[in-house]
Formats: C-alpha cells, sequence, structure tokens
C-alpha cells in the first residue's frame, strides 16, 4: 500500500490535516470563551452561578445525546456535506445567542445549534483523520487537535478585550460570521479520492474493502476485528463486525468510563480555572493570560505528546501526561497572589498534559476500534466528554454557591485523573499488539 506510507512521510505538510485544523479552530474558538462570556450572561440576567452554567450543561448534554446518531452519518453521508452543514448551525447559532433575550432561549440556542453543529465538525475531523492516518493517528490527530487549541489561545485574548467594548452580544454576531469562514477549510480537508472503508468482514474473517464518502484515501486501522472477537454477555448473536457486539465488550466500556473522565478534567479545569483564581486574589487580566498560555501548550502537547504516542505506546506516554496534568493542576489550586510562578507554571505543565491526553485518547480508540463502524463508534464515545463536563460542572457550581470556593472541582479532576489511567491501563492498545494486527491485515487486503 504505496499511498499509506507516503502519506505519512508527507504528514506535516498534508493539505487535509491543515484544513482539519483550520476548521477546528474556527468552530471551537468562540465556544471555549464561555469562561469569559458566563459572567456577563449572569449580570445581564441576574442569575447566580449554578444558573450561570447552564447554557454549558445543555450544550453537553445535546452534544452527549445527540453524538450516536451524528457518528452513524458519517458512516453513510458524504463528510463535506456534514462539515459544511455543522459550521451553518454554528453560524445560526451565534446569530441567535447575540439577539436572546432570557436565559431560556440563550439556552435553546447552546443546546441545539451550538451544541449540533460542533459535535458534526468533532466528529467530522476525528473519523477523517484516524481513518487517513490508521495506525499513526497519534501524529495526525495531534495536528488537527492543535487547531482548536491554537484558536481558543487567540481568541481568548481577543475576546477579553472585545466583550467589555463592545459587548458580549456583538461579540457573539462576530463569533457567527467567524463561523462562515471555515466553508474553504472544509473543502480542503476533504479534497482527494475516495475514502476506503472496510466492509463487514467476509467469510474467512478477511475484511474486504468498500469506497464510501470522499475526501480521503487509506482504510481504517483493522482494530475493530479484534474487538469484536473479544467476549461478551451470554447470548449476543452479533456478527463479529457488528457495532452493537463492539461496544458491548469490557475493553470499550472501559475506554468509554475513561473518556467521561476526561471531560471531567478538561471542562472542569478550563472553565473554573480563571474564577478560582480570581477568588485567591490574582487580577481577572492576568487569570484570562493564564488561560491563553494553557491552550498554547495545550497545542503544544496535542502535537508532541500525540507523536510521541505513536513512537513510544499509547499507555506510556498517556500515564506520564496524566502526571503532569495532576501536577499542574495543583500549582494552580494551590496558588494565590504571591505564588504567580506556579500559576505560570500549574498552566504550562497542566496545557501540555491535557492536550497529549485528548490525542491519546483518539488514537486510542482508532487503534482499537477503528473500521467501517467507526464514525458511529466514535459518535457513541462522544458522550462520554459531555458527560464528564456536565458531572463536574454542575457539582462545581452547586458546591460553589454552597461552599464559596472551587476546590471541589479539583477534587472531582483528580479523581477523574486516576480513572483515565487506570483505562488506559487495563484497556488501552498495545504497541507491538497493534503493529502485529496492522502487519498481518496489510498481508490479506488486496492492493
Amino acid at each position: 500500500m504505496p499511498r499509506l506510507a507516503v502519506s505519512r512521510r508527507t504528514l506535516r505538510l498534508s493539505v487535509p490535516v491543515m484544513g482539519a485544523a483550520m476548521v477546528g479552530a474556527i468552530a471551537y474558538a468562540p465556544l471555549y470563551c464561555y469562561p469569559l462570556l458566563a459572567p456577563e450572561f449572569e449580570r445581564t440576567f441576574g442569575t447566580s452561578r449554578e444558573i450561570g452554567q447552564m447554557p454549558w450543561t445543555m450544550f453537553l448534554l445535546v452534544s452527549a445525546i445527540g453524538s450516536p446518531v451524528l457518528g452513524r452519518l458519517y458512516d453513510m453521508i458524504d463528510d463535506r456535506y456534514l462539515l459544511f452543514a455543522g459550521m451553518v448551525f454554528t453560524a445560526i447559532g451565534w446569530a441567535l445567542v447575540s439577539v436572546v433575550g432570557d436565559m431560556g432561549l440563550l439556552m435553546l440556542a447552546y443546546g441545539t445549534l451550538l451544541a449540533v453543529g460542533l459535535q458534526l465538525v468533532f466528529i467530522g475531523v476525528t473519523t477523517a483523520v484516524a481513518r487517513r492516518y490508521a495506525g499513526a493517528a497519534g501524529l495526525a490527530l495531534g495536528i488537527s487537535y492543535a487547531g482548536p487549541g491554537l484558536g481558543v489561545a487567540v481568541a481568548l485574548p481577543l475576546a477579553a478585550i472585545a466583550i467589555p467594548e463592545f459587548g458580549w452580544r456583538a461579540t457573539a454576531l462576530g463569533f457567527a460570521g467567524l463561523s462562515l469562514l471555515a466553508m474553504p477549510f472544509v473543502w480542503l480537508m476533504t479534497t482527494g479520492a475516495a475514502v476506503l472503508v472496510p466492509a463487514a468482514a467476509g467469510a474467512a474473517g478477511a475484511p474486504v474493502r468498500a469506497v464510501s464518502g470522499s475526501g480521503l484515501h487509506e482504510t481504517s486501522a483493522p482494530g475493530s476485528i479484534g474487538a469484536a472477537q473479544e467476549p461478551v454477555p451470554p447470548g449476543s448473536r452479533s456478527r463479529h463486525e457488528n457495532l452493537m457486539r463492539i461496544i458491548r465488550t469490557r475493553r470499550f466500556l472501559i475506554l468509554t468510563m475513561g473518556a467521561v473522565g476526561i471531560g471531567c478534567i478538561d471542562e472542569g479545569v478550563f472553565q473554573t480555572m480563571s474564577r478560582h483564581l480570581e477568588g485567591q486574589g490574582i487580577d481577572k487580566g492576568f487569570a484570562a493570560s493564564m488561560l491563553a498560555l494553557q491552550t498554547c501548550t495545550y497545542v503544544v502537547g496535542q502535537i508532541v505528546g500525540g507523536g510521541l504516542s505513536d513512537r513510544f505506546g499509547r499507555r506510556f506516554i498517556g500515564l506520564v501526561c496524566a502526571a503532569m496534568i495532576a501536577a499542574g493542576t495543583t500549582g494552580i489550586w494551590i496558588s494565590n497572589g504571591s505564588l504567580l510562578h506556579l500559576v505560570v507554571i500549574g498552566s504550562a505543565v497542566y496545557g501540555f498534559g491535557i492536550g497529549a491526553t485528548i490525542a491519546i485518547r483518539s488514537a486510542a480508540f482508532s487503534d482499537v476500534f477503528g473500521g467501517h463502524n467507526f464514525g458511529a463508534i466514535i459518535g457513541v464515545v462522544s458522550i462520554a466528554y459531555p458527560a464528564g463536563g456536565i458531572i463536574v460542572m454542575n457539582a462545581g457550581g452547586i458546591l460553589y454557591d454552597r461552599l464559596g470556593n472551587y476546590w471541589p472541582v479539583y477534587w472531582i479532576a483528580m479523581g477523574a485523573t486516576l480513572a483515565w489511567s487506570a483505562a488506559l491501563v487495563a484497556a488501552g492498545p498495545r504497541r507491538h499488539g497493534l503493529r502485529n494486527r496492522l502487519r498481518s491485515v496489510r498481508q490479506r487486503m488486496p492492493v
């Protein structure tokens, strides 16, 4: 399969990967300015912090509920059309946010158009890149996911200036216009030959290639074949490549619970860090700049950590990054106005750790479950991240209103870090096992 080798050698210059990074940057940057928008919403509509988190909670809830359906669409419909639809929904959602008159409509905007739009983009980028760079997806996904991190790093300081100067409504309208700028990059990331996705296994268990959609070149990793042969609960009548059989394996359930933990960590720290720092006596502008620093190192972590996991294994690099998350978060939470160096170091270390962890998570699922059902599998897995976010954001808001601090978020993040680490050790891909599976399937596939 010469195309696979060529695509890996030219990975850093790949137009689809760079296009995916830009699409993600434009989609994610406005949405993850929520820590700056939430106080404005609370002041405008006169709500508590618990209620002020509800638009984001609705965003996460609908993202979780809709992910399996949206993921299955990527196994059936041209990814270019779905990605275009995602950016259009996002633009309309921001336009609605700019004119809402109460908290109910704000929750509706976040919980429908913005949620569906972002999930279409996230699932589309993940499945497209993982399928194109099967077996070397850590670095490819890291570069693609670096786009959102870089976009957020740029957007946060700009939003911090624009919101007080022009108001949050005008800023939201600007976000709507920005969303439409992603259209040329959607075309770039889906340009090329038709995607080759393994169809259901043949009589002898060998995968059969089938053409579906457009914009990709290589076949998916064959991990779903091995995962489908794992023991499932008694009485199952599913075929080897059946989606329900795959998601009922213990390995899938363990990794999905670990992904819930990542949602708790990422959403909890990012959404509450600036407010916690303000409560510790740190200037609001400095706290916002630490969010930007965190997203910059997040970008570095996704690229470097994803690439290292291709070379040294998902488990080893994943555990190192989990330790960085724990150390960085601790540094942030124990800092105060006289310990600003801890905030800087903690933000940088945490950002690198969580960025690499997210790249490793997606690469691990690609290694183990890639195949003709991969879009649906990623859709089901995508329930996990927002579920974790819902848990930590609601718990954090409720407990803040009662205790007056965000220390409960810290302890939830520490427990979630342990949960992800345990899941990666118990069910993550083994480096040599992946290589052997890839080698055996390539030998059987027609060129």
